[in-house]
C-alpha cells in the first residue's frame, strides 16, 4: 500500500460504526464533485497532489456546490441546498483527512475554508401523530413481504425516533423479545448500543416481518426484497419507502417541502414525547433520556414544540398592543 492508501485506511477505520459510515459518506461525496466517480482514493490523491492555495479552492467550490446559492426570496437557484449541518459534516471530515496528511509528513498545509453557521431555529414538529398514523394504516395494508417490511420500519420509527442509519444499522441479535421488548440501537455520537423498550404491538410486527425475511447471509433486521441481491436496506431505500407511503396517505407538501421523511417521523415522535413529559411535570433530563440527545438545547426545541411557546407570547403582545 502507498502511504496515501494507508492514511486514508487509517482514517477511515473508526471505532464507532456509524461514525465510519459517515466519514466514508463524505469523502465520497467529495469523490463524486471531483469527477473521481466513486473513487474516494483518487480524490484523496489528486487534493494532497495540489497547492495549497488549489486544494483551498477545490474545497471552497464543493462547500458552494452543497449550500448552493438563492435569489432575495430565498428560492434555490444553483447547487443542492444542502443544510448548514451536513455541509459542515462534510468539510470537517475533509479538513481531518488533510490535516492528518499534515501531520504524517505528506504535505506541509491545511484546509482553511470555513464551515457556515449553524442555526438551531427550525421546526421540529413535523408532520403530527394524526399523520403518522395514517401511514401506519397505510404501511400495514398487505400481507406481502415488503407491506409486513414497511410497517415494521414505520412502527420502529414511530416509536423509538430513530435516525434513519441507526435503524438501517439494527441487527437481528439487536431485537430483544420477551415479556419486555426491546431494540439496541447505537444513537448517533455513542460507542455502545443502548436498550431501547418497544410496545408488545411493534414486536409482533418486527416477528411477523423475520417470518417472511429473505435467507441472506446478511445479519441485518431489515433487508432489501431485491432477488439475488438480499442485503441490509439502504438508508436511501428506507428514506424512499417512508416517502412514499406518506404520499399514498394523502399528506402534502408544505411550503414546498415533502412533509413526510423519516426525520420528519422523528420530530413527530419527539415533540410527543415532549407533550408527554410536560403533562408528568418532568423536565428535559427525563426527555433526553428518551431522545438519546447529548445537547439539552435539542431536547428542549422539542418541549417549546409541544405548546408553540413562541407563538402563545406573541399573542400576548397582539393583545396587549390591542387594549387601551
Amino acid at each position: 500500500m502507498t502511504r496515501s492508501e494507508k492514511l486514508l485506511a487509517a482514517y477511515l477505520d473508526r471505532e464507532n460504526a456509524m461514525t465510519a459510515l459517515n466519514y466514508r459518506h463524505s469523502l465520497l461525496d467529495f469523490a463524486e464533485f471531483t469527477r473521481c466517480g466513486k473513487n474516494i482514493q483518487t480524490a484523496v490523491d489528486r487534493l494532497l497532489s495540489r497547492t495549497a492555495d488549489a486544494a483551498n479552492d477545490c474545497a471552497a467550490r464543493w462547500k458552494r456546490s452543497m449550500t448552493g446559492t438563492r435569489d432575495k426570496s430565498g428560492k434555490l437557484v444553483g447547487g443542492r441546498g444542502l443544510g448548514s449541518a451536513t455541509a459542515n459534516l462534510r468539510l470537517t471530515v475533509l479538513r481531518g483527512l488533510v490535516r492528518k496528511a499534515r501531520r504524517a509528513g505528506m504535505i506541509n498545509w491545511e484546509l482553511d475554508v470555513a464551515g457556515l453557521p449553524s442555526e438551531r431555529v427550525h421546526d421540529v414538529r413535523g408532520p403530527g401523530m394524526d399523520a403518522l398514523k395514517k401511514i401506519l394504516d397505510v404501511a400495514k395494508d398487505g400481507t406481502g413481504s415488503a407491506e409486513k417490511r414497511n410497517y415494521a420500519i414505520v412502527r420502529v420509527f414511530s416509536e423509538t425516533g430513530s435516525r434513519r442509519r441507526e435503524l438501517v444499522g439494527l441487527d437481528l441479535d439487536d431485537f430483544e423479545n420477551g415479556d419486555s421488548p426491546a431494540l439496541w440501537i447505537l444513537a448517533k455520537g455513542r460507542r455502545q448500543k443502548e436498550r431501547v423498550g418497544i410496545s408488545r404491538k411493534c414486536a409482533v410486527a418486527i416477528e411477523e416481518w423475520i417470518r417472511v425475511r429473505p435467507k441472506c447471509a446478511s445479519k441485518a433486521l431489515f433487508t432489501n426484497l431485491i432477488p439475488g441481491r438480499f442485503g441490509r436496506i439502504s438508508p436511501t431505500a428506507v428514506y424512499d419507502l417512508v416517502v412514499a407511503l406518506g404520499k399514498k396517505a394523502g399528506i402534502r407538501k408544505v411550503r414546498g417541502k415533502n412533509k413526510v421523511h423519516p426525520h420528519a417521523l422523528r420530530h413527530t415522535v419527539f415533540t410527543e414525547a415532549g407533550r408527554a413529559v410536560n403533562r408528568s411535570g418532568h423536565g428535559v433530563e427525563t426527555l433526553m433520556k428518551f431522545t438519546r440527545h447529548k445537547d439539552s438545547r435539542v431536547a428542549q426545541g422539542y418541549l417549546d414544540a409541544t405548546d408553540d411557546a413562541a407563538s402563545s407570547i406573541g399573542n400576548a403582545v397582539a393583545t396587549a398592543l390591542d387594549q387601551r
